[in-house]
């Protein structure tokens, strides 16, 4: 009867199916069958859902990032700061760099009706408006930074808040920065410090704790003034291109014209750690809900051994006509298989229709707390195809080991199973 590997092939999915989905003599084989099923489509579903969330975050977090870091950042690998006139022409050379703004940043400290806290303090010129998107990060107030005579910053909301802070044109803050010249006084610690006074002209919120609880924004000559820098002195060069698409390449010739003194990065780059993060938590979620789908798929076992059991007279009758050890486990593996397969079909197909829901109506809220109403959804192929796999090569394992060894173990203990 069994000619050819083909006419094998034939026979062995096509009796799987009929054991799959003929009816049991038991009911209680049909209710494990499902039950099995329905584990693998449940833990599938969450995998998809759990991978697009985590999906949404990163591109929310990307899209945030994006508001207020640069595009591309050189800093310089040893010490904080360096001239600018150094690099000046070589990033003239580059062609696709369309803005280039200068910034000193550094640590403070910041007073403000009695009460202090340490923050970072970044100045920037008149370009760095163009570098970032200062309209859509201003919650309060406004981006005016160099429209005043006196000098005036934007303060991250985290921080405002923390300090019951607004925009105010009367009261200024107090900034205190060490001074890096002079000798100490131990009489008069105070006078270690240097001060200087702000207006408040916006407040700003990037999403970013980062940003949004530590950093003051200020004119780059009030911030060079407090540190005692000279007008040449940066302690980062930001950019952005006129065209994104050749990022890298754009990175790659600054690279080569700056030489080894200089660091240059892109978004990812200079928020590595965060990315990293999220990259962490996604592999460990991944790692968890797989092992969670593993144990449901181990249903399986327990169904196909109730199964074999069934059909001990089946597999006496393919023995007479012909078949060997080898098919009649391939019937059982790829019965067993196939309940997987059904499993990560309909859970992908429902765990997809989840997050479309998602994305079109947000039913499934943040919280007051958060900045973000709805969780974010992102689906990606890859994804799909990640897990689609891990449902396959963990339903192969649990079908393949368990139907080996039981019938290996029949064919030792009894003649019906007497296979060669």
């Amino acid at each position: 009867m069994f000619k050819n590997s083909l006419s094998d092939l034939r026979f062995v999915f096509f009796v799987a199916f009929r054991y799959l989905f003929s009816q049991k003599k038991q009911n209680a084989i049909n209710l494990i069958s499902i039950i099995s099923v329905f584990g693998v489509v449940v833990s599938t579903a969450a995998l998809v859902c759990v991978l697009s969330v985590f999906n949404g975050f990163s591109d929310m977090f990307e899209k945030s990032i994006g508001d207020i870091a640069p595009e591309l950042q050189i800093t310089a690998k040893q010490g904080k700061t360096f001239d600018f006139p150094k690099i000046e022409e070589k990033i003239a050379e580059i062609k696709n760099i369309a803005v280039v703004s200068q910034v000193i940043q550094d640590n403070a400290l910041i007073d403000y009706n009695g009460s202090q806290t340490p923050i970072i303090l970044k100045g920037v010129d008149k370009n760095y408006k163009r570098i970032i998107n200062a309209d859509s990060l201003m919650i309060s107030g406004n981006y005016r930074l160099y429209d005043f005579e006196f000098d005036v910053s934007v303060v991250g909301y985290g921080l405002a808040y923390s300090l019951n802070l607004g925009v105010d044109y009367v009261t200024p803050l107090s900034i205190y920065a060490p001074r890096r010249e002079g000798k100490i006084n131990i009489a008069r610690p105070d006078a270690a410090f240097k001060r200087g006074e702000l207006l408040v002209s916006g407040l700003f919120a990037s999403l970013q704790t980062e940003f949004d609880d530590k950093m003051i924004i200020a004119p780059i000559e009030f911030v060079k003034n407090l540190y005692d820098y000279d007008s040449v002195t940066v302690s980062a060069v930001e950019l952005k291109l006129k065209d994104i698409k050749h990022l890298k390449l754009t990175e790659n010739q600054l690279y080569k014209s700056l030489g080894k003194e200089f660091l240059v990065q892109n978004r990812h780059e200079q928020q590595k750690d965060y990315f990293n993060i999220i990259r962490i938590e996604r592999l460990i979620i991944f790692i968890i809900l797989a092992f969670i789908l593993f144990i449901a798929i181990c249903n399986i076992i327990s169904s196909l051994s109730i199964i074999l059991i069934e059909k001990k007279d089946d597999i006496q009758i393919f023995k007479n006509i012909g078949a060997n050890s080898r098919r009649i486990r391939q019937i059982f593996i790829v019965e067993g298989w196939l309940m997987s397969i059904i499993g990560a079909v309909v859970g992908v197909i429902l765990g997809l229709m989840t997050c479309f829901l998602q994305y079109k109506f947000g039913f499934i809220k943040m919280g007051d707390a958060s900045s973000v109403e709805n969780y974010p959804v992102v689906i990606q192929f890859i994804d799909i195809f990640a897990v689609f796999l891990t449902v396959l090569v963990i339903g192969f394992l649990a079908a393949f080991y368990p139907v080996k060894y039981f019938l290996r173990e029949k064919e030792r203990s009894s003649d019906i199973f007497d296979l060669k």
